[in-house]
């Protein structure tokens, strides 16, 4: 899927080439601060503001350490990848029709998940990676469930004190 990307110019990278898999030797993704690849290359390049033209094996953005390019070992390229195409989602009049059109949306969709999957990634192996996104996912519906459960013991209890009270 991340092999030929036709708009996302940094996902044509080989470091971003589908999948990853922790069996290339890669056990961990590189820290942005401080971190340099085995190539010597540096993790994080600081930068100025918004906007900054493209450099090769890296993604611009705000990660954790300020605006600047992150380097596709690190999560923050990814974390960056995945909010830039939640912002880019591709329009196609009447998609349903059009076949080129409907691929395209699902390329995108795809390619989002993909970068949403290795940003919360505990690993830089895109099995691993669904895995963790499943989790956390899973931790959230959890969460969501748990209060809102707690919220309806709550109404409960007034409600049965007001019942009892007035009963």
């Amino acid at each position: 899927v991340l092999t030929n990307p036709s708009s996302h110019q940094e996902l044509k990278s080989p470091y971003a080439k589908y999948p990853l898999s922790a069996q290339t030797g890669r056990s961990m993704w590189v820290n942005p601060d401080g971190g340099r690849t085995a190539k010597g290359e540096p993790c994080f390049i600081a930068g100025q503001g918004k906007d900054q033209l493209m450099k090769e094996h890296y993604v611009y953005g705000a990660g954790s350490l300020g605006y600047g390019y992150y380097h596709l070992l690190t999560r923050d390229s990814h974390k960056i990848l995945y909010v830039r195409l939640q912002s880019t989602t591709p329009f196609a009049c009447c998609s349903c029709f059009n076949k080129e059109a409907t691929r395209a949306i699902d390329e995108h969709d795809d390619i989002t998940r993909i970068c949403y999957n290795r940003s919360v990634a505990t690993i830089p192996d895109d099995i691993q990676a669904a895995k963790d996104a499943e989790a956390k996912a899973r931790g959230t519906a959890k969460a969501v469930y748990n209060f809102t459960q707690n919220e309806q013991l709550v109404v409960n209890a007034i409600q049965t004190g007001v019942f009892i009270a007035h009963g």
